[in-house]
């Protein structure tokens, strides 16, 4: 095991009283993606499934990721289940070219979110930041309160945030949102940034945008960068 991910075990251990969330990251060759995404459709999933870990999502890229590349976001109960998992003998397909597990910690106020959760968009914005491991606090705050109530009015679902388990002064975290449609992603995008002129917000929104010009500039403020990324729903049958 190489020291990296020994060492952000041992940090996910200082949380197993909370549930651990793994990142699957799964890159096909060339012209493979379908056969790879039958692979993991079919035999990754249930494998996963039946020693008891609970896949949250099954994402595919569409726009900024390539139609090759699927991202799975799986709940275990503890790291002890990961590291069961991890030590188990791994189902291999040739039409793999790359794989990356990521350790998350939910960081949103309610921690279940994501599992409890039964019903997903059929688009997802896949969108990462980069902030001082300082900042989080601020920065679940100024999602919650500030940028979230008037997506959510517009129909947005908001699937989880996560934070890498990491040792760092910075932290990578991770929000996934929850679309109708790329249409309907595009409506809740700010047409005037600093402005906040949402050309297809509802009646009911447009009072929150007050709250948010404040909490989404603090927001701003403390990201170090941030991107954006349109993924499709995979639907799965386990």
């Amino acid at each position: 095991m190489i020291p990296i991910l020994q060492t952000n075990l041992l940090l996910a251990r200082k949380f197993s009283e909370e549930m651990i969330f793994v990142e699957t990251q799964l890159e096909a060759k060339s012209n493979n993606a379908d056969t790879l995404l039958d692979f993991i459709r079919k035999d990754y999933v249930p494998n996963i499934v039946k020693n008891n870990i609970k896949p949250i999502c099954l994402l595919r890229g569409m726009i900024g990721k390539p139609s090759n590349e699927f991202i799975l976001i799986s709940a275990y109960n503890d790291i002890n289940l990961w590291e069961n998992h991890t030590n188990s003998s791994p189902l291999v397909n040739e039409n793999i070219v790359y794989e990356k597990n990521t350790l998350l910690k939910p960081i949103s106020t309610n921690k279940f979110m994501s599992y409890e959760n039964d019903t997903l968009k059929n688009i997802y914005g896949y969108r990462e930041f980069l902030i001082e491991t300082k900042n989080i606090n601020t920065f679940v705050e100024s999602s919650e309160q500030g940028v979230w109530p008037r997506v959510q009015s517009q129909g947005g679902k908001v699937l989880g945030l996560w934070a890498n388990i990491t040792n760092s002064s910075q932290k990578r975290i991770l929000l996934l949102t929850g679309y109708d449609s790329v249409s309907h992603w595009e409506g809740t995008r700010s047409s005037n940034q600093y402005g906040l002129s949402f050309t297809n917000a509802p009646e009911a929104s447009k009072e929150l945008t007050e709250t948010e010009k404040i909490l989404r500039k603090i927001r701003e403020d403390i990201t170090i960068s941030t991107t954006v990324n349109l993924m499709q729903k995979v639907n799965l049958n386990y």
